[in-house]
């Protein structure tokens, strides 16, 4: 016999995925990660690829754009992120009255600049000349790029946890395009601003889909409502705990109110 949700939980506000796509994403992640890695301790000639990318992209400096690239690369920055992931797990716990995700979404930020922090000084790879850079040149490792690391899981991991709180689908969509679209801009802007070689940017990419993808299969594992079965994809403007139908061969009788 299934139990009612207590109502302070909203638990239906609460809409499971499918966690084997995001843990499959993420095994894909970590796998190109990995090759990316090894090519550079194997001392692969990357610089075919990456010296081409960068003067493609410095290329089309100009005033305008370099103001918007400033503003876009500071959503990976360690204040801003710490800052935005306080807000975001606030918001989270607000939304569903409960410590899973936020706690799970500050653990993956946690986590990424822990696993930045290390891979960097393991690999220390050295940043493009400083003439490129458009600012104050940065003197630490460059592989992966942190600010792309960093702020891809803030933007997509807070996208992809609120989406779980709505019920419609294009809001849902939505906030997972605005979320991937912002990391794609924060990854181009340390290219264009001379801070990152494109494959320094392409690996800090990679482990945030890595950290986002286990993160929320995690999470979405945790949220299915019957055991070894998954919440329901369509339900009734009316519908209640108590009237959502068990999936599969999950044959429970239900509490009628």
């Amino acid at each position: 016999m299934l139990e009612p949700t207590a109502p302070n939980l909203q638990r239906l506000e609460i809409r499971s995925g499918h966690w084997g796509q995001w843990l499959a994403t993420g095994a894909a992640a970590v796998v190109g990660f990995v090759v990316l890695a090894l090519l550079l301790v194997l001392g692969a000639d990357l610089a075919q690829f990456d010296q081409p990318v960068q003067a493609a992209v410095i290329s089309v400096r100009g005033p305008d754009l370099t103001l918007f690239a400033s503003a876009v690369t500071r959503l990976g920055s360690a204040q801003l992120v710490i800052g935005v992931g306080i807000a975001g797990a606030l918001l989270l716990w607000l939304r569903t009255r409960r410590v899973l995700m936020p706690t799970a979404y500050l653990g993956a930020l946690a986590a990424t600049a822990s696993l930045v922090t290390i891979i960097k000084f393991t690999l220390n790879r050295p940043r493009p000349p400083v003439d490129l850079v458009i600012g104050t040149p940065l003197m630490d490792a460059a592989f992966p790029s942190g600010h792309t690391t960093d702020g891809s899981v803030l933007v997509v991991l807070t996208a992809s946890m609120l989406a779980l709180t709505y019920r419609r689908l294009l809001a849902r969509r939505l906030l997972v395009i605005i979320g991937w679209v912002l990391a794609l801009l924060i990854g181009w802007s340390r290219v264009y601003l001379g801070d990152h070689w494109p494959t320094d940017v392409l690996a800090g990419w990679l482990l945030a889909a890595t950290v986002v993808s286990v993160t929320m299969a995690l999470v979405n594992l945790a949220l299915v409502p019957y055991p070894g079965g998954e919440m329901p994809d369509v339900l009734g403007t009316d519908a209640t705990r108590l009237t959502l139908e068990p999936t599969g061969s999950q044959r429970i009788s239900l509490p009628t109110p």
